[in-house]
């Protein structure tokens, strides 16, 4: 489990979400928080989808009935603290099974069930200095709770024809967030991944999504044979390689959610647990 750390001011708790699948939100995720670590920022991820890649990603598999989302959401004595997993000096994951499906339909019927990862948030998150909200693809009930919980919201979309289809919903919800629950959560912007300057898709993208008067988050992320490396080896882009592309830019999009004063990449000390590997 984590172990307890200092705590700062109140986390920034960002959700990471789209109702479309394949484009980019564990990803996203994973990676933005490597950046933030590597800064020296305490971060909590909390996996949200019942794939649980995010967790995958980070070399935390457990079992149906161990700590994890699953048992945060659903049962009121377990805190962030309880289900918290610690993956470095910096960096703690609360992952998700597959079985984290059982808890949409009573989160959604329970009068306190959207909002009970708010309030948890609100106690148990305090030692954090940034949550991330991993998103499953769709606009239930556990992207609901997420948004409720947050204070920023990101959109990524990968390049492709049908790559803003569907924004709309995404967006819709959103709103309907901010009327309902909380007018402060923010969209920071739309992320886009898999970018490539060098093809008409990838800047007709661009262009749909500056044609719709949506905010950008830039730079894109440009597409990184280097990315698929780092999810087998189970960490971080900037932990893997540095120097690679999207690891510039995911320190970039990291460097934009910090005060200016400190945007800067504080240590390349072993601030993530590499998985033990056998032979």
């Amino acid at each position: 489990m984590a172990r307890a750390k200092t705590a700062p001011t109140r986390p920034r708790i960002i959700a990471i979400a789209n109702n479309k699948g394949g484009v980019g939100k564990t990803t996203s995720t994973i990676n933005i928080a490597g950046a933030l670590v590597l800064r020296e920022k305490r971060v909590l991820i909390i996996d949200l989808d019942p794939q649980a890649n995010g967790s995958v990603s980070l070399d935390v598999v457990v079992a149906a009935d161990s700590l994890g989302t699953k048992l945060l959401l659903q049962d009121e004595q377990f805190t962030i603290q309880d289900c918290a997993y610690d993956k470095g000096a910096y960096l703690d994951i609360v992952p998700s099974h597959r079985t984290l499906v059982d808890v949409q339909y009573p989160l959604l019927i329970e009068p306190a069930g959207r909002t009970r990862l708010r309030e948890k948030l609100r106690t148990g998150a305090k030692s954090y200095d940034y949550v991330l909200l991993d998103c499953p693809p769709d606009v239930g009930s556990l992207t609901q709770s997420a948004l409720i919980a947050a204070s920023d919201v990101i959109v990524p979309v990968d390049v492709g024809y049908f790559s803003i289809d569907g924004l709309d919903n995404m967006l819709d919800l959103i709103e309907q967030v901010q009327h309902a629950y909380s007018d402060q959560l923010n969209l920071l912007g739309i992320l886009v991944t898999k970018f490539d300057s060098r093809t008409t898709l990838s800047n007709d993208t661009l262009a749909a999504i500056r044609g719709q008067k949506l905010p950008l988050i830039s730079p894109p992320i440009r597409v990184c044979v280097e990315v698929i490396r780092a999810q087998m080896e189970r960490v971080p882009i900037s932990i893997y390689d540095v120097d690679s592309a999207a690891a510039q830019d995911y320190e970039a999009v990291a460097d934009s959610l910090l005060p200016s004063r400190q945007r800067k990449r504080k240590t390349t000390s072993k601030v993530v647990n590499l998985p033990n590997r056998q032979g």
